[in-house]
């Protein structure tokens, strides 16, 4: 391995690291904003300066693990060419960090005198029941494009084994030869990020509720709620994505059905499903984040119920 790309790599993340974090260093106006948009029409100067110890404690994880994390990793296990390297996705270490900095909350003691709620807390005060039952469609769906993927796979493998090898022409000419996209699966890959996505979720959805109460009620309530509303927010892109994976993946059998010699495709692999995919797929990428910024950005009015 050249020590000088690596010194370099490293160099670069550590350099991006540290601009990132000074771009997004909290100051006492986003504590307050933070604040005010999750319940608390006026906080103090106190209530603020917790605000900021969550922003800071959660956006120095995320810079870690966005910035630095890939890179290290990029270092020790090279991605494959044309492969995007561990975390690339922005989101992956977001929703990391979040989920570090509530465990860190859970097993931390708490400073000063704790406020404990009279009532037994639940997620439903912290998660509206809509955003659940968003997840769940969203679910439903990627599993569904999933299962029909694999569905489709014995028809895929028929395919692969009588698809005669491209000639030294073809390759030379840029031809793509897709026996091995057919024989290779993409489902088991989704379901398993479905698996894991709304494992996380869960997970911090449990954890907001159960950490420790803090010393001031009011924001106590605020960053509980927020932190679990922006987590299933969240999860609602995530699980769009996965969407997409499992969508590709019929597109493109879809596509290779209709090449030289294929055999006999399953009835339902047609040209309508194809673009009944794509058209279902875009209208669940808008409604994701159209459903974001609804849970993660809240008007006062919507959260008069949390508490």
């Amino acid at each position: 391995m050249d020590s000088h790309w690596v010194l370099s790599t490293l160099l670069f993340s550590a350099g991006a690291a540290a601009l990132l974090l000074m771009l997004m260093w909290p100051t006492r106006y986003s504590g307050k904003r933070l604040l005010q948009r999750w319940g608390s029409a006026e906080p103090t100067a106190q209530q603020i300066a917790e605000a900021v110890r969550y922003l800071r404690q959660r956006r120095i994880l995320y810079v870690v693990l966005f910035a630095i994390v890939p890179a290290v990793v990029a270092v020790i296990w090279p991605p494959p060419n044309g492969a995007n390297p561990p975390g690339s996705n922005i989101l992956v270490p977001l929703i990391a960090a979040m989920l570090i900095a509530e465990l860190i909350a859970v097993l931390r003691p708490v400073r000063g005198v704790r406020v404990a709620s009279l009532d037994r807390r639940g997620w439903r005060d912290l998660v509206p029941t809509w955003a659940v039952v968003v997840t769940a469609v969203l679910t439903a769906w990627a599993v569904t494009l999933v299962v029909m993927g694999l569905a489709a796979q014995p028809w895929a493998d028929r395919y692969a084994a009588g698809y005669p090898p491209p000639s030294k022409s073809d390759l030379e000419a840029g031809e793509i030869d897709p026996r091995a996209d057919l024989v290779h699966p993409t489902g088991w890959l989704t379901l398993g990020g479905v698996v894991v996505c709304l494992v996380v979720l869960g997970v911090l959805v449990f954890l907001a509720v159960r950490r420790p109460s803090g010393a001031d009620a009011e924001v106590d309530r605020a960053l509980r709620t927020r932190t679990a509303r922006v987590a299933i927010g969240i999860g609602f892109i995530l699980l769009a994505g996965l969407v997409n994976d499992g969508q590709r993946r019929l597109v493109f059998l879809q596509g290779v059905s209709d090449a030289y010699r294929a055999p006999a495709r399953p009835g339902w692999l047609t040209e309508g499903l194809h673009q009944t995919v794509e058209i279902v797929g875009f209208a669940t990428l808008v409604g994701a984040i159209v459903c974001w910024l609804w849970l993660a950005m809240p008007s006062r009015k919507s959260l008069a119920h949390v508490g």
